[in-house]
């Protein structure tokens, strides 16, 4: 990536953060970064040539900030550790996260690889578990829903009871937990029998 089109996406991602992705546009960004709007066709095709690149960046800045947050530790740290680096990750950019989460086209392999190491993350910190099979995409799906499922609804301000939403986040962590102990005690048990067999 060049110096100005690193330039582009590093305005880009301020005004998604600052005002959401369904407001940007061409004209305003060419407005932030004080150059005429043709300007910028010269580095993107257009608004959505933009927003790939908003969610290739956005992806590759989670996928760094869970991968940091995980360095030296495993099994139930491991996950605290990659769904709060998560949360905090959209708490700090909320309009570039909007800018990962739709599905990349699947003709768009570098979009496609980013989501895949992003997943690598997930499983990597659910590795400790040795779930396998369906259990490890249940585990999976579920981690993804979790957090997803929470930041989404705080990011959108719908979360307004008092009760304290970090407790609450935790609190779902820590359900989540034991229902991963629980599968992995299952799928032990299983492949014991299996052996046995």
């Amino acid at each position: 990536m060049g110096t100005a089109q690193a330039r582009l996406l590093k305005g880009a991602t301020v005004l998604v953060n600052q005002r959401g992705l369904d407001d940007l546009s061409m004209s305003e960004l060419a407005q932030a970064l004080n150059v005429r709007t043709p300007t910028l066709y010269s580095h993107v095709t257009g608004i959505d040539d933009l927003k790939r690149l908003l969610a290739l960046h956005g992806l590759a800045e989670l996928d760094r900030a869970m991968v940091r947050a995980t360095i030296g530790i495993s099994g139930p740290d491991a996950v605290r550790a990659v769904l709060n680096a998560y949360r905090e990750f959209v708490e700090k950019n909320p309009g570039l996260y909007a800018a990962t989460v739709p599905t990349p086209p699947r003709s768009d392999r570098e979009w496609s690889a980013a989501v895949d190491r992003l997943m690598d993350t997930f499983l990597a910190c659910l590795q400790y578990y040795g779930l396998r099979g369906a259990a490890k995409v249940h585990a999976l799906r579920g981690l993804r829903s979790l957090v997803h499922g929470f930041v989404s609804l705080e990011s959108s301000g719908a979360l307004k009871h008092p009760v304290n939403r970090n407790d609450s986040f935790a609190w779902l962590i820590e359900s989540f937990l034991a229902a991963l102990e629980k599968m992995a005690a299952q799928s032990r048990a299983e492949q014991t029998a299996g052996v046995r067999a």
